[in-house]
């Protein structure tokens, strides 16, 4: 008897079997949205340090980049550089009521340590300019001590832009008559950097 033929079984190529594609996730679009973080300007960043050392700044005015503080010495007719040095700003103070009047005052942040010069021009009694100095005077007769801001010059009007301004919110205080000259700190805000006083810089 004659053995059956056994057929041989051929795939049909048609009948492959193929990969079968996998969508990809969207990774973007199921992932949690977190809004871009909102920039600052440089003035709100300076307002925000500011206030934390006079919490009443309410606008800045002006800025010199670097300045250094002296004080003159009548004993020997000479000039003490001080350890207070950098950036000069020039600010508006928010009126302590209603129907307070507009207060101006300056600010040194001291590069060079916490000590800080924060002077309210209702307490200063003079003011000059000279070719050096942005020359104030503070305190009372024989008590008055004299103070010289040495504005580095970065653009070429940085020193007679502040030194005017200076002298016009100056005057513009005694017209007023002076006010509340000397804010206080709260205390939390006081630990953040030392508010100089003027005693303490004239030692």
């Amino acid at each position: 008897m004659t053995p059956r033929k056994t057929r041989q079984r051929h795939n049909n190529s048609n009948t492959q079997s193929h990969p079968v594609a996998v969508q990809a996730s969207d990774y973007e679009s199921e992932a949690f949205y977190a809004p871009p973080v909102p920039t600052r300007s440089n003035t709100e960043l300076n307002l925000s340090v500011l206030r934390r050392h006079h919490h009443s700044i309410q606008s800045i005015l002006s800025i010199a980049p670097s300045t250094q503080i002296y004080t003159f010495l009548p004993e020997s007719s000479s000039w003490n550089k001080t350890e207070i040095e950098g950036t000069l700003f020039v600010c508006q103070l928010a009126p302590a009521s209603l129907a307070g009047t507009v207060q101006h005052c300056i600010v040194v942040m001291n590069r060079r340590g916490l000590d800080n010069l924060i002077l309210n021009l209702a307490q200063v009694v003079n003011v000059e300019i000279t070719e050096e100095f942005l020359l104030l005077g503070v305190g009372d007769g024989e008590e008055m001590k004299t103070m010289g801001f040495f504005i580095h010059a970065d653009k070429s009007d940085t020193r007679e832009v502040n030194c005017r301004l200076i002298r016009e919110k100056w005057e513009e205080a005694m017209r007023m008559g002076g006010g509340d000259a000397n804010v206080r700190l709260p205390m939390n805000e006081a630990a953040v950097g030392r508010r100089l006083s003027l005693t303490d810089l004239f030692r």
